[in-house]
């Protein structure tokens, strides 16, 4: 007898839980999309026991952690281009920030994550940042986004920092961190909760399925939260990273290092050894954590008034970053590499009947999230879609799936890193515009999980090298799981050319005299040979050609491009040496070839020179597209000389020459 009455009510609980979980089994579940800004896995339910984030931790208890995710393109631009449209980075086109093709040929005729689900009968209703930088999605509804924190600024909320900030909101002058004792909604996150608050509940009785994204700014720099967040930590116990050296055997260009140079205090080139004090590097980390816990505050808002509507227990949550992070890891602060720490990022999904509570280690990337969405909402996956849906994986977290994630990170405009992630190995190329291979990196997660050691040059790695060439270069649809195809078959996107907004309105010339602090937001200090603006010394690298861009850049030129145009270039030299000074000529956020031109000595005296520019617009144009106009030119001292001495810019022109 108690057997029966232990089994009627097993069964009963059983039945319960399944009714409850979708009382009506034809309704739609509807979809919370949730994006974080620069976040790695620094979340306590992805091991970082430090970090106070029980809200992320809760959602993760019920749903499925994904241990191995990866991003295809560590920046903000290229990787939202492509997880919101189901595609890769050479389909989409996008490097950094949108480009001209994919707002003009590729997204009219492509329809964004959130555009699909309007589509598809859903109530769709994005916040805060979703896609990076101005554009939105065309939707029925209008995008938030706020401009300001309440009664703040647009990245700070101490009076001090906003002064210091000016028009731009943040500059060289302001800290990459605040602490302020002001409620949530003096920054922009703040009000993003609040808004999406507000139409979550609006939902209450709606019978229409929703779409809602959204974006988060922080963690990103300036890494600045309320002062109760930073409370929760002490600053002494924030752990360091295990690897702050430049991997031994890496290309020196695997990462860059200028994140830091944007604001006030130390950073990669004015540390001793390239490496911020071990102080200096945990208050870094205790403002990142303290961001990371404001943001799990605000994930808090949404889901507990998602229970309060009703809704919760009919809708998909998913949680993601738009990339990983480095916190000193391999000498860098920031992103941009195609290292395991830029590359792998957080993704937690809760599914009405599916697993909870569950850890897949499986590799999977963010580019089938579009995918994965449309399967578990039964809409239609788009077939030009470059994503597999891990819907899968929610039914059983620990069955085979892909053999290797991709990723992939440009240097310039002529070097491009292309990596994969297996279970064991990271393995990248950087390849050359001309195919040749400049440079290889492979690192073995068994015994070198920090990617510390390049093992890629070591003769005994020779087959394996070989081996794992042979699958980067057979590309992901080779990786995927047995058993499932994807038949895409996307044109690669043309060169990246920037998109603007606004149209151009060119001018017939450009006249500059450098004044000391004219050029200060356009160039780079690094190391190698001098060059200088006025009384400005810079430093530039002339390591690489994939460097180039780090050199002087002078902006906002905006001359219409014509054969007849000339450079004339005021200059002095502090020697008696004749030089060669090398430049780009850039349109579009695309740079030209590089062109050299010989500068004879003028010992201290002040002389000019005329450089004819037909033929590195005809170069700019063979390339990319018709020339409209030249945005910026970018200087550097020629890296085939041993010139030691100094080039010190007076003034610029260009002109049409006279006929």
């Amino acid at each position: 007898m108690n057997q029966i009455i232990t089994k009627t009510f097993l069964f009963f609980t059983a039945f319960t839980i399944l009714s409850c979980a979708n009382e009506n089994p034809n309704e739609k579940p509807n979809v919370l999309l949730i994006i974080a800004d620069d976040l790695r896995t620094e979340l306590n339910c992805y091991g970082a026991d430090y970090i106070h984030s029980p809200n992320i931790d809760n959602l993760a208890r019920n749903g499925v952690l994904f241990n191995n995710a990866y991003v295809q393109q560590a920046v903000c631009s290229a990787s939202r281009a492509s997880l919101l449209s189901g595609v890769r980075p050479n389909t989409t086109g996008v490097d950094y920030p949108y480009s001209n093709y994919f707002m003009n040929e590729f997204w009219p005729t492509h329809p964004m994550l959130a555009e699909y689900f309007e589509q598809n009968g859903y109530y769709a209703h994005t916040f805060g940042k979703i896609h990076h930088g101005t554009p939105s999605d065309k939707l029925k509804t209008d995008h938030y986004k706020p401009k300001t924190g309440l009664n703040t600024g647009k990245f700070y909320a101490l009076p001090e920092n906003i002064e210091k900030g000016g028009a731009r909101g943040r500059s060289h002058e302001t800290p990459p961190y605040e602490s302020a004792d002001v409620p949530d909604e003096a920054y922009k996150d703040g009000l993003i909760a609040q808004e999406a608050v507000k139409i979550i509940a609006q939902q209450k009785e709606s019978k229409e399925p929703f779409f809602l994204a959204v974006g988060f700014n922080k963690p990103h720099l300036p890494y600045n939260a309320p002062k109760k967040y930073w409370d929760l930590y002490e600053q002494s116990e924030m752990p360091l990273a295990p690897n702050q050296y430049h991997p031994e055997d890496s290309p020196h260009y695997s990462a860059t290092h200028n994140t830091l140079m944007r604001y006030a205090g130390l950073n990669y080139y004015n540390s001793p050894n390239h490496v911020l004090p071990d102080d200096y590097q945990r208050k870094l980390i205790h403002a990142y954590a303290a961001c990371v816990s404001f943001i799990d505050a605000q994930v808090g808002k949404l889901i507990a008034t998602l229970k309060e509507t009703g809704k919760y227990d009919n809708t998909i949550i998913v949680f993601i970053s738009d990339h990983g992070y480095h916190l000193g890891h391999q000498q860098k602060w920031g992103k941009t590499t195609n290292f395991e720490n830029s590359t792998r990022a957080p993704l937690i999904v809760s599914s009405p009947n599916h697993r909870k509570g569950k850890r897949s280690t499986q590799l999977v990337e963010y580019v089938d999230l579009y995918a994965t969405l449309c399967d578990l909402t039964d809409i239609e996956i788009p077939k030009y879609t470059e994503g597999t849906s891990i819907k899968p994986l929610l039914e059983n977290p620990h069955r085979e799936w892909k053999t290797a994630a991709f990723s992939q990170f440009p240097r310039g405009r002529k070097m491009e890193g292309y990596s994969m992630r297996t279970a064991d190995y990271r393995y990248t190329e950087w390849r050359l515009s001309n195919g040749k291979i400049d440079a290889t990196e492979l690192y073995d997660h068994k015994n070198d999980a920090i990617e510390s050691i390049n093992i890629a040059y070591k003769k005994e790695n020779e087959s394996l090298v070989n081996e794992l060439s042979q699958k980067l270069n057979a590309g992901w649809k080779a990786a995927l799981p047995k058993g499932i195809e994807n038949n895409s078959n996307n044109p690669i996107a043309p060169p990246h050319v920037k998109w603007s907004k606004t149209k151009n309105k060119f001018i017939k010339k450009k006249i500059m005299t450098f004044e000391n602090t004219d050029v200060l937001d356009l160039w780079t200090r690094v190391e190698g040979y001098q060059l200088s603006v006025k009384d400005q010394l810079l430093h530039i690298d002339v390591e690489h050609d994939a460097n180039y861009w780090k050199k002087i850049q002078v902006g906002d030129l905006n001359v219409k491009a014509t054969n007849n145009l000339v450079l004339k270039l005021a200059y002095k030299t502090i020697d008696n040496q004749p030089l060669s000074v090398a430049y780009h000529i850039s349109s579009g956020d695309n740079w030209g070839e590089l062109s050299s031109t010989s500068l004879p000595s003028t010992n201290g005296e002040i002389q000019e020179i005329t450089i004819p520019l037909a033929s590195d617009i005809s170069k700019w144009e063979d390339k990319f597209e018709k020339m409209k106009s030249i945005g910026e030119i970018i200087f550097c001292i020629n890296p085939k000389e041993q010139f030691k001495g100094t080039l010190v810019l007076e003034s610029l022109a260009i002109v049409n020459k006279k006929k």
